[in-house]
């Protein structure tokens, strides 16, 4: 095999560029490569012609879709394909903003327009068709604290957009002409200043004192129920046995403020005055507010819920899950559609009423307040903000990855929680059925989980205890939202349609 052939093969370029960004993503977390993974689909787009560009930037997305969200094929083999074809089109759209670009001589107009871009297109696939704000390329920076920390000023687009600042800025440098203009006057010297500032705002944000007060001691409790008996009904005492024992084991070792259970935990579907009763002897007993999540019924409608009992075992709080997950909790347009509903055979769950806070008291410190995210709602970046808007101190992500087997889900979704933990600097707490259940602190950086002695985090049973805070830090994206993706947009815009450069 001549490697010098493939390395110039467009095809196997755009392939390289899939595999290095799948492998700066969970499990792998070699977050340094997403860096450059875009530079091979740079190179292999770089001469050809307007097909061939839409071709091999398919291939990349495509590639690269179907290799991170596999896991998807614990629930449907088909859907995995069809969706990871709809999320490659994405990719597509990029690669035109590339075509159009590309024979520019501006050394910084592609520094600028290619992330801009990008930004924008991750915002419409995170929104669009309810969205799948999954796998941004902000996500990838995880492991890497220093380049977290811009999120707490434009969310985690602007995590995405420096990370593909980076990627356009080493294609131009191993691109550049030596003969050139720009090779001359060293032009490559500003963006690394920029590079520099971005990362010296980060280890700014790491080293300063978060100002933390109001401690606040929580149990997490990570049941490990496999989803085939889930809502098997001869298995529901077992169930609700193995999350008494872990909670009152908790109470007894730890003695915290309040425990927490994952989404749908209660294995039955939960009525008050009925089959809630359990829940609140369970909370009188140990004397200790327990968050629980459950499927309730009322007046003949589903919700996905959270309830917060009190210690003295009355209801203190019910949040109704906002985000609807389509062909999971709901079928879109389903009177059209009959078929999907005879395969899928689900009723449809009602969106909750509105946010709901949380109060609970920390020892003798004074109140704290929590916002819970049910499932994959701390992907959103918008709902978790609101949260905070709304007098959060600290956001918990309840939710039941169970769906998708022992796999590279659980990490992709604990790093969305990491984002949001920066982006509104407040401590993150994830309770999940089968993992990642952990605490996460307003840096970004998980600083305890359920493990086992191996250190395993997934399909493990257990328990952790630990702090969480308010903190004194302000975030301008709690404030603006997503402002940063607004005027990259109008940027984008105005290049396309207005400019007379193209």
């Amino acid at each position: 095999m001549n490697l010098y052939k493939t390395f110039r093969n467009p095809l196997a370029l755009a392939s390289i560029s899939a595999l290095l960004l799948w492998l700066s993503f969970p499990k792998f977390n070699f977050s340094f490569l997403a860096w450059v993974a875009f530079v091979p689909l740079f190179f292999s787009l770089r001469n050809e012609r307007f097909s061939k560009t839409l071709l091999f930037s398919f291939v990349a997305g495509f590639i690269f879709f179907v290799l991170t969200i596999f896991w998807l094929t614990h629930v449907t083999i088909p859907g995995m394909f069809v969706f990871s074809f709809y999320l490659s089109l994405y990719f597509v759209i990029f690669g035109l903003g590339f075509y159009l670009i590309k024979k520019h001589h501006s050394f910084w107009l592609p520094l600028t327009f290619l992330p801009a871009l990008w930004i924008l297109l991750e915002f419409f696939r995170s929104t669009l068709l309810t969205g799948f704000a999954w796998v941004l390329l902000g996500y990838s920076q995880g492991p890497n604290l220093l380049a977290l920390q811009v999120a707490d000023l434009s969310g985690v687009y602007g995590v995405s957009f420096m990370v593909m600042f980076v990627n356009v800025f080493v294609f131009k440098v191993l691109s550049r002409n030596k003969g050139s203009r720009n090779y001359r006057d060293c032009s490559f010297i500003a963006p690394l200043l920029v590079i520099f500032l971005w990362l010296g705002y980060g280890l700014y944000r790491v080293m300063e004192d978060p100002g933390k007060t109001c401690p606040v001691k929580v149990s997490l409790v990570q049941g490990n129920i496999a989803q085939e008996i889930k809502w098997v009904p001869s298995f529901q005492e077992e169930i609700i046995k193995r999350y008494e024992l872990l909670t009152e084991l908790s109470y007894l070792k730890e003695e915290p403020d309040i425990i927490i259970w994952p989404e749908t935990a209660f294995p039955e579907y939960l009525e008050f005055d009925g089959t809630d009763e359990p829940l609140k002897e369970l909370a009188k007993k140990i004397k200790t507010p327990l968050l629980v999540g459950s499927i309730r019924i009322e007046e003949m409608r589903y919700y996905n819920s959270a309830i917060l009992f009190s210690a003295k075992g009355t209801v203190a709080g019910i949040y109704d899950k906002l985000h609807l997950v389509p062909f999971g909790e709901y079928i879109p347009l389903r009177k059209y559609l009959p078929w999907v509903e005879r395969m899928l055979g689900i009723e449809d769950f009602t969106r909750g009423p509105g946010y709901e806070i949380f109060s609970v008291p920390a020892s003798k410190y004074g109140i704290i307040k929590f916002g819970v995210l049910i499932c994959f709602e701390d992907t959103l970046g918008s709902m978790a903000r609101t949260f905070v808007r709304k007098g959060a101190d600290v956001l918990v992500n309840m939710t039941n990855d169970a769906w998708f087997g022992d796999s590279a889900c659980p990490f992709q979704h604990l790093e969305a929680s990491v984002l949001r933990a920066v982006e509104n600097r407040v401590f993150v707490l994830r309770a999940a059925n089968t993992g990642v259940s952990c605490f996460i602190d307003d840096t970004g950086r998980v600083i305890r989980r359920v493990h086992d002695d191996r250190g395993k985090a997934t399909y493990v049973t257990g328990s952790e205890t630990g702090l969480a805070y308010k903190t004194r830090r302000s975030s301008l994206y709690t404030q603006l939202g997503d402002y940063f993706v607004f005027l990259s947009g109008v940027y984008v815009f105005i290049m396309i349609f207005f400019s007379r450069r193209f």
